[in-house]
C-alpha cells in the first residue's frame, strides 16, 4: 500500500515538473490537481496501454516488439493524450511534450522502490 501511495505522489510530482519544464503542458492547479491527473492517467493506462502497445508494435511490422522501451513510451504518450482530452485540468499539446512527460512518469515509476526502501 505504501508503494502505491509513493508511486502516486511521485507521478503527481512528475506531472508538476513536466508542467514547468514543457511550455505545451498545462496543469491547471497545484499538487492536488496533479494527483488527480496521475490517478486518471493510471486508470486509463491500466485499461488502454496494452491496446496501444500492441497497435504500435503491429503497425511497425513487428519492430515495436524488438524495441519495447520505445513502444512503451509512445504508448504511454498516447494514453497521456487521452487523459488530456478527457480532463479539463490537464492540457497537453504536441508529440514531444507528450513523450517527455511519459519519460518523466516512467522515471517516477522506476524511482518508487528506492524511495519506499528509504522510508
Amino acid at each position: 500500500m505504501l508503494e502505491l501511495l509513493v508511486s502516486w505522489c511521485l507521478s503527481g510530482g512528475a506531472l508538476l515538473v513536466s508542467s514547468g519544464l514543457f511550455a505545451r503542458v498545462n496543469l491547471k492547479g497545484g499538487f492536488v490537481t496533479a494527483l488527480w491527473v496521475a490517478a486518471l492517467y493510471a486508470l486509463f493506462s491500466f485499461f488502454l496501454h496494452w491496446f496501444f502497445f500492441v497497435l504500435l508494435a503491429l503497425s511497425t511490422l513487428g519492430l515495436g516488439f524488438f524495441f519495447p522501451f520505445v513502444t512503451q513510451i509512445l504508448a504511454a504518450a498516447i494514453v497521456l493524450k487521452v487523459t488530456s482530452v478527457l480532463s479539463s485540468r490537464f492540457e497537453l499539446r504536441g508529440v514531444l511534450p507528450s513523450v517527455g512527460t511519459a519519460l518523466l512518469l516512467a522515471l517516477a515509476t522506476e524511482l518508487t522502490p528506492f524511495v519506499v526502501e528509504k522510508l
